[in-house]
């Protein structure tokens, strides 16, 4: 019975949402964001832009946190 139980858990992912492991798997660690931060709105690249333009344009939208390397890698 026991056996059958971890099964299930496994199967339905009840640690889906485990804290410690969604840190594990972050992108960007270590990285705080101030609760005063927006998120500019973002066009979403498409292959038929210019990458180059596109990136100046993250940049641009960016530029005042530009220094915080995470920061930008974490929401591009």
């Amino acid at each position: 019975m026991a056996s059958l139980e971890a099964r299930i858990r496994v199967i339905e992912g009840v640690d889906l949402y485990d804290p410690v492991r969604a840190a594990k798997i972050c992108l960007v660690p270590n990285m705080v964001v101030l609760k005063k931060f927006c998120v500019p709105e973002f066009i979403k690249y498409t292959e038929t832009q210019c990458s180059i333009t596109y990136h100046k344009s993250y940049c641009n939208k960016m530029a005042e946190v530009v220094h915080d390397e995470k920061l930008l890698m974490y929401f591009f």
